[in-house]
C-alpha cells in the first residue's frame, strides 16, 4: 500500500513537468485523432451522399410513373451511381412524402431518414450529422485535453478513467453472459458512469478556467476570485454541482424506452433544464448570502476593508465570483444535457415517423404566426355602446340617479364589446365555417421542402376529455381538405405542405365545424360549438436549430442566475443569512411565478376587502417581477420554440443592467452606512 501511495505522489507531482504534458497531450490527441479522422471521412461521405439522394427525390415525379419515385414508395430506396440505399421504415410513409401531383414535397426529412439508416455503427449518428459537427468535436476534444494538461491534471485523468472503467467491469461482464459486447444491454448505465466522471474532469477545468480568467491584478478581480477559491474550499458550490453531475446522467435511465422517442427527450429536456436551474439557483442565492454575511460576521470584512478596496468595489468582485461560479456551473450541466440529448436521439424510434418526428420537430426552433383576426373600427364600437345604453333601461336609470357616469358606463361597455367582438370570431357554430389567414410565412421557393406544422387546440361542449368531435380543415389554395377527430383540451398538430403558401406568404384556412361521413360520403355537422385561444391555433415553421437554441436557453438562464447572485450579495449587506437567504428566495419564486399571477389575476374577481388586498399584492408581484419569469427557457425548448437573440438581449438588458444595477445601488446604500466595525480600546 505504502508503495501504490508513493508512486502516486511521484506521479501527481510529475502531471506537472512541462515534458508530461507535453507526452500527455501529444499521445491522448492522436488517440482522439485515429478515431475522428475516420469519422470525418465519413461524415463528407455522407454529405455527398444526402446531396445526391436529395437532387434525385426532388426531380423524382410519381404521377408520370418515375422509376425513382416509384422504388422510393414500394421500397423505401433510392439508388445513386448505381448503389442501392435501403431504408425498410420509409416503405410504410414514403407516399406522405408525396403530395397529390406527385411532387415530393418533404426531400429533406427523406434524405435525413434515408441516411441516418446507412451510418456505421462504430460512431454515434448524431457525430456524422454533418462534417462541421464532426470538426467541432475533434477540436473541442482536442481543447479539452490541452487543458487537463496544462493544467497538470494528466496523471488525475488516468486514474479517473481507469477508476471509471473498473466501476463498469461487472457491466461488461453481464454484456458477455446475457448480450453482446458490441451492444451491450447495460449500455445506458456505462454511458451514465462514464458521463459522471467526464463531468467531473469538466467542472474541476472550468473552475481552473475560471480562476485563470479573475487572475488579473484588479482588487475587482481579486475579490471574484476569493468567492471563486472560497466557494470550492468551503464545497459550498461543490455540493450543488456534485448533485448535477451525477443526477443529469442518471436521468436518461429513469425514461421509459418504450415510450416514442420524441416523448423521451422532451421528457429529457423539461427533467434536466429544470433542475440544473433550480439548483442553480439555490447555489447562486446561497453563496451569495453566505460570502458576504458571513464575512461581516466573522469580521474577516476588516482584511479587505483596511485595503485601498472601495465598498462598491468589493460588491462587483462578490457578484463577478458568483456570476463565474454560476458560469461554471451551467457550462458544466449544459454540456451534460447536450450530450445526453445527442445520444439518446440514437435509441431506436418506434417507427418512421417517430424518428422523423425527433429530427424534423423536437429538435428544432420553430417560430409561430397566429391568424389576422378583425378589429372593430371605432365608429362601430361608438355606435355598438350607444345603442346598448338606449336599450339598457336599468343602466339608463342608474346614470340618471348619479350611481355611475355616463363616461364609467362607456368604459365598462367598451371592454365587454370589445370581449365580445373577439370571443365571436374565434367560434363556430354546428354545421357552420370560419376563413382564417397567416400572413408572414416563408415561400416555397423551389428547394424550400421544409413542412410547416397547424398546431391546434380546441375547446366545445363540457370539453370533456374522454369524448372525440369532428371539424374539417380546407385550404384556401386548392381547396384541399382533411377531416380530422379532435379531443377537446388536448393540442394536436397538423401538418401543411409549404406549397399551401401563396406567393405574398399568406395561408388561407377554412374551419369547417363539421364532420364526414366516409361509408355514406356526406358531411354532418358536429354537436357542439367550436371555439378556441387565440394563442392555440396557430403556424409554426423551423426557422433554426437545435444548437443555436439550446445556447440561447443557457444565456438566458446564466442571466436569471446573475441576477440571483447580486441579489443575494445585496440582501447580505444589510440582513443576516437567514434573513437575507429567506428575502432571495421570495423574490425567486414570486418571479417565477410572475406569468402565472398575470393569468389568474385576469380570472380573479375579488369580492370582500382581504380578497381585494391579495389581488393588490399579487398584482404587485406580477408588475415587479414579471420580466423575471417570462421567458421560460426549459418549456420553450420542450415545445420547439425558438428563442430569439431579442429576447436574450432584453433580459440581459433588464436583469444583468437594468435589475442588477439597481439591487448593487440598494446594498451599496446599506453597505455604506454599515458600521463593519467598532474599536473598544480593549484588546
Amino acid at each position: 500500500m505504502g508503495l501504490l501511495q508513493g508512486t502516486n505522489q511521484k506521479l501527481s507531482i510529475l502531471q506537472r513537468a512541462l515534458p508530461f504534458k507535453i507526452v500527455f497531450l501529444v499521445v491522448s490527441a492522436l488517440l482522439v485523432s485515429s478515431y475522428l479522422l475516420p469519422a470525418s471521412i465519413q461524415s463528407y461521405r455522407f454529405e455527398s451522399l444526402g446531396q445526391k439522394i436529395f437532387e434525385i427525390l426532388v426531380a423524382a415525379d410519381l404521377s408520370t410513373g418515375d422509376p425513382a419515385a416509384v422504388d422510393f414508395v414500394e421500397q423505401g430506396s433510392v439508388t445513386v451511381d448505381g448503389v442501392t440505399y435501403v431504408d425498410e421504415r420509409l416503405a410504410s410513409v414514403a407516399s406522405s412524402f408525396f403530395d397529390e401531383s406527385g411532387r415530393c414535397i418533404a426531400a429533406s426529412d427523406a434524405t435525413t431518414l434515408l441516411i441516418a439508416s446507412q451510418q456505421p455503427d462504430w460512431i454515434p449518428g448524431f457525430i456524422l450529422e454533418s462534417p462541421g459537427l464532426t470538426l467541432s468535436f475533434w477540436v473541442a476534444g482536442v481543447i479539452w485535453l490541452a487543458l487537463v494538461a496544462l493544467f497538470g491534471y494528466g496523471w488525475n485523468f488516468i486514474r479517473l478513467v481507469f477508476c471509471t472503467f473498473v466501476c463498469t467491469i461487472p457491466f461488461w461482464i453481464g454484456s458477455l453472459i446475457y448480450g453482446s459486447i458490441s451492444t451491450p444491454p447495460n449500455l445506458g448505465v456505462i454511458l451514465a458512469l462514464a458521463g459522471i466522471s467526464f463531468l467531473a474532469m469538466t467542472f474541476a477545468l472550468l473552475t481552473r478556467l475560471a480562476l485563470v480568467i479573475l487572475s488579473s491584478p484588479s482588487p475587482t478581480f481579486a475579490i471574484a476570485q476569493g468567492v471563486v477559491r472560497e466557494a470550492v474550499r468551503q464545497r459550498i458550490s461543490v455540493v450543488f454541482i456534485v448533485i448535477l453531475v451525477v443526477l443529469l446522467p442518471l436521468i436518461p435511465l429513469w425514461i421509459d424506452e418504450n415510450e416514442p422517442l420524441r416523448y423521451q427527450l422532451q421528457s429529457y429536456l423539461s427533467r434536466s433544464i429544470s433542475l440544473t436551474y433550480v439548483i442553480l439557483a439555490c447555489m447562486a442565492v446561497v453563496l451569495g448570502c453566505s460570502t458576504v454575511a458571513f464575512e461581516i460576521r466573522d469580521r474577516q470584512i476588516w482584511q479587505v476593508m483596511t485595503k485601498p478596496v472601495h465598498r462598491f468595489t468589493y460588491l462587483i468582485g462578490k457578484w463577478l465570483g458568483i456570476v463565474a461560479v454560476s458560469g461554471v456551473g451551467i457550462a458544466t450541466a449544459s454540456l451534460a444535457i447536450f450530450i445526453s440529448v445527442e445520444v439518446m436521439k440514437t435509441r431506436p424510434a418506434m417507427d418512421a415517423l417517430d424518428d422523423l418526428a425527433v429530427r424534423t420537430e423536437v429538435l428544432t426552433a420553430r417560430a409561430g404566426k397566429i391568424a389576422n383576426y378583425e378589429r372593430i373600427a371605432p365608429t362601430q364600437l361608438r355606435q355598438i355602446v350607444d345603442q346598448k345604453i338606449d336599450e339598457d333601461q336599468e343602466l339608463s336609470d342608474r346614470i340618471d340617479r348619479g350611481e355611475t357616469t355616463l363616461i364609467q358606463a362607456r368604459s365598462e361597455l367598451v371592454e365587454q364589446v370589445l370581449a365580445d367582438f373577439d370571443s365571436d370570431q374565434r367560434k363556430i357554430s354546428p354545421g357552420g365555417s370560419k376563413t382564417l389567414v397567416f400572413s408572414g410565412l416563408p415561400v416555397a421557393d423551389g428547394e424550400n421542402t421544409k413542412e410547416l406544422r397547424l398546431r391546434y387546440l380546441f375547446h366545445c361542449g363540457a370539453s370533456d376529455t374522454h369524448q372525440v368531435h369532428p371539424v374539417i380543415f380546407r385550404f384556401g389554395k386548392d381547396q384541399t381538405w382533411i377531416d380530422v377527430q379532435y379531443v377537446p383540451t388536448v393540442g394536436a398538430f397538423l401538418r401543411v405542405p409549404p406549397g399551401m403558401i401563396d406567393d405574398n406568404g399568406n395561408l388561407e384556412l377554412e374551419l369547417i365545424n363539421s364532420g364526414f361521413n366516409a361509408r355514406t360520403e356526406t358531411f354532418f355537422p358536429a354537436e357542439y360549438s367550436l371555439f378556441w385561444d387565440k394563442d392555440k391555433l396557430e403556424i409554426l415553421y423551423e426557422v433554426s436549430d437545435f444548437e443555436m437554441n439550446f445556447l440561447r436557453a443557457v444565456l438566458v438562464d446564466w442571466f436569471k442566475l446573475s441576477f440571483l447572485g447580486v441579489l443575494a450579495v445585496s440582501a447580505a449587506c444589510f440582513l443576516s443569512f437567514p434573513v437575507a437567504c429567506l428575502l432571495s428566495f421570495a423574490i425567486f419564486i414570486g418571479g417565477s411565478i410572475g406569468p402565472f399571477l398575470g393569468l389568474s389575476l385576469t380570472q380573479y374577481y375579488p369580492t370582500n376587502l382581504a380578497e381585494q388586498v391579495v389581488a393588490w399584492i399579487a398584482y404587485l408581484v406580477h408588475s415587479l417581477l414579471n420580466r423575471f419569469g417570462e421567458i421560460q427557457p426549459s418549456q420553450m425548448l420542450v415545445e420547439w420554440r425558438l428563442i430569439p437573440w431579442s429576447e436574450v438581449w432584453l433580459e440581459f438588458f433588464w436583469l444583468v443592467l437594468v435589475w442588477a444595477f439597481i439591487s448593487l445601488m440598494v446594498g451599496f446604500t446599506a453597505f455604506s452606512r454599515k458600521e463593519l466595525a467598532i474599536y473598544s480600546g480593549q484588546g
